[in-house]
């Protein structure tokens, strides 16, 4: 019998298909670099030393999928925006790019190919891809329009605005969601799938309102133009998002990784079979959580949304850069075992019944 691969096992949840065990992995975030004696502010401005880190952490770990991490700050650099790298801590701009309304229309879509950072981004995910050699996923993230929206103009004066001048935000959205289908076109072409980050896009900082009015939109636009290029988009949003899923669901993504805040309940039940869902365990276990806390969370995640077969279990966003080797290979160990009873138990049920 073939030997499933970490790949296999991705796939399988894709096709909501059942294999031996649960697909399993992390995002893994700058954690990676404490795997190596490279520094944060190394591995986000030298490719192949961010791809050493990050195949540091496969050979240590042996993930179902390498989630490339991505400075949430890439694309806004490329237009013009300053960045500090301190040494070991991510990155972060040292003013913001759009301080006037005005300055719209001067900005520029960047080239993915010569602007910024943007190719150091791409020759980081062909180099990981060419590390682990087909026998992982190789998964990405890059900002979405809202995320970009807020880096560009800054949290405070962008909802305000939200209220006071919506139509200066719908053209800031349509030209961050230009700059978003340029970028994914980018990672299509390099033969990744576009996945779009939106740290600033859950009810932990958003009205529902605001994401039906100025978000959901742009994201459905989104989901439609990766769609008609056979590239599925998948969407990852920080924090609370329970009060949009629905808004979420109807955008047409097939793929959600979903934070430790939202209810991994509701969002099975309410998407009822069309998405696959990854994610959902706390990040904060990978740095202070006991191994009981860590069991317990992964035998919920796995209890609710695992029998439906279209369930990665995955943290919910980044561990943290304090996370701890014996803390992420219990959570794979303990995953992978679960993993395996659960589908265990469910073929003994299927041949009962």
């Amino acid at each position: 019998m073939e030997k499933l691969t970490g790949r296999h096992y991705m796939v399988s949840a894709l096709k909501r298909q059942y294999a031996d065990r649960i697909p399993t992995t992390v995002l893994i975030g700058p954690y990676c670099s404490k795997l190596t004696n490279y520094t944060v502010r190394e591995i986000l401005k030298d490719a192949k030393k961010s791809a050493e880190a990050h195949l540091a952490f496969y050979d240590r770990f042996q993930p179902d999928s390498v989630i490339v991490y991505n400075d949430i700050f890439l694309e806004v650099e490329a237009m013009g925006c300053e960045l500090d790298f301190p040494e070991d801590n991510i990155s972060h701009p040292k003013s913001t790019l759009l301080k006037d309304q005005s300055q719209l229309v001067s900005l520029k879509v960047p080239d993915p190919k010569k602007d910024g950072r943007l190719p150091y981004f791409l020759e980081l995910c062909d180099r990981v891809s060419a590390g682990v050699n087909k026998t992982a996923a190789v998964g990405l993230g890059h900002s979405g329009p809202w995320n970009l929206a807020m880096h560009l103009r800054g949290a405070e004066q962008l909802l305000i605005e939200c209220i006071t001048e919506p139509e200066f935000v719908h053209e800031l959205m349509k030209f961050t969601t230009e700059v978003v289908r340029t970028v994914g076109d980018a990672v299509i072409e390099a033969g990744f799938l576009p996945s779009l980050g939106e740290a600033f896009a859950s009810c932990s900082l958003i009205s529902p309102e605001i994401y039906r009015d100025f978000i959901g939109p742009c994201h459905r636009e989104l989901c439609e133009y990766f769609r008609s290029k056979k590239a599925p988009m998948t969407l990852h949003i920080c924090g609370y998002i329970d009060p949009i899923m629905e808004h979420v669901i109807d955008t047409g993504i097939t793929f959600i990784s979903l934070d430790a805040p939202s209810s991994l309940k509701k969002m099975v039940e309410q998407s009822n079979g069309k998405l696959t869902i990854m994610g959902n365990v706390p990040t904060s276990l990978f740095a202070t959580g006991t191994r009981e806390e860590m069991e317990k969370a992964i035998t919920d995640c796995i209890e609710t949304a695992a029998e439906g077969s279209g369930y990665i279990l995955a943290s919910g966003c980044e561990i943290p850069l304090n996370s701890t080797e014996d803390r992420v290979e219990h959570f794979f160990r303990y995953a992978h075992d679960s993993g395996r009873e659960f589908t265990s138990r469910l073929g003994e049920k299927e041949n009962i019944d």
